[in-house]
């Protein structure tokens, strides 16, 4: 059995969830070995590995692969940069920009792997694999919504609506939805927020003032449960809206840029009321729509994307295929830049 060392290189709260499965998965697994490189503020109290600080300490791990949820990685460290990507779809701008960092790109399903196949034979400087998405593994479609509603400590007959935006001002919807939401507090809904870690403060301090017990703001990084727990997401351009379809509820977007088909997509903040009743009235209005979205961006249900995950990169280890591809663009600013965010 082939021994590996893997890190794990997050930025960001959020990105914990993502890495989380996979570290639950090489637990089991006796020939691997695991440690986190961990920048800014990030909830620790669930990560069961070695957490390394320093860039000298990484040098004297020396893992063969490092797992990134995010854009970039240092370069200078040892090891493969695997891109497992930080949301499922492709909405925002940048999605497909190739940075020079990663030597593998692990796609959650089809439609992106179509894409990130056409441009590996471009720049062929870089691999593409599908796995489907670790972050998924974690979600357990076997119980009901009432028991998921209970597990976070919610009334299992109320309906629960959860929002969750994006933060670019160029997509968010929050701003926009405020006086909508606010106006909407005497209806017999219990509203989950859950902002993106970069929201505008103000924005969020706004929202906070509507706090009750029919309104919470949802502080854990993870928003998994709370979609488990929801009977209707409303959203904009956030990948949370992918990552929905997999429960087959109803989505409501706000100016969505693609696949408005997924759910309902309003223009205008008025019509977030009819969007909500129509929803609750007929919650299987777009279930085959979901369903054939999901059928491209993530087919896989089976909770073994993490396994998938760790075969890939053994194999490209063990093969050797990264010294076969063309050297990578030097891209010497952008690696100026993440210099700034490790120790030396």
């Amino acid at each position: 059995m082939m021994k590996i060392k893997l890190l794990f290189f997050v930025t960001k709260p959020y990105s914990v969830s993502i890495i989380k499965p996979i570290e639950d998965f090489c637990i089991t697994q006796p020939n691997i070995k695991m440690a986190w490189f961990i920048v800014g503020e990030v909830e620790k109290e669930d990560i069961k590995s070695e957490i390394i600080k320093s860039t000298k300490e990484v040098k004297a791990f020396d893992p063969d692969a490092v797992i990134v949820p995010g854009n970039v990685v240092p370069d200078f460290w040892p090891g493969i940069k695997v891109q497992i990507f930080h949301g499922l779809c492709e909405e925002k701008k940048g999605h497909y920009d190739i940075t020079g960092f990663f030597d593998l790109y692990c796609t959650p399903g089809s439609y992106i792997t179509e894409k990130f196949e056409h441009l590996q034979k471009k720049y062929n400087t870089f691999i593409v694999r599908e796995t489907g998405w670790p972050k998924l593994d974690q979600l357990d479609l076997s119980g009901s919504i009432e028991e998921s509603k209970v597990a976070v400590g919610l009334d299992p007959l109320e309906k629960v609506i959860l929002f969750a935006p994006t933060f670019s001002p160029k997509y968010s919807s929050s701003e926009y939805l405020f006086d909508s939401i606010k106006n909407m507090q005497y209806e017999e809904y219990h509203w989950l927020v859950k902002f993106h870690d970069l929201e505008d403060r103000s924005i969020v301090d706004a929202y906070r003032d509507l706090e009750s017990s029919k309104f919470q703001i949802i502080q854990d990084s993870d928003i998994l449960p709370w979609m488990m727990s929801s009977d209707i997401l409303i959203t904009d351009t956030s990948s949370v809206a992918y990552e929905y379809l997999f429960l087959d509820r109803p989505i409501i977007t706000f100016r969505a840029t693609d696949r408005h088909e997924k759910g309902l997509d309003m223009m205008n903040p008025d019509e977030l009321l009819g969007a909500i009743t129509r929803s609750i009235i007929d919650p299987s209005e777009f279930s085959e729509s979901r369903k054939d979205i999901l059928s491209e961006i993530h087919p896989y249900s089976d909770g073994k994307s993490s396994q998938r995950l760790i075969d890939i990169i053994s194999k490209v280890i063990k093969d050797k295929e990264i010294q076969k591809l063309k050297p990578k663009p030097r891209n010497w600013f952008r690696k100026r830049q993440i210099r700034k965010l490790v120790s030396q």
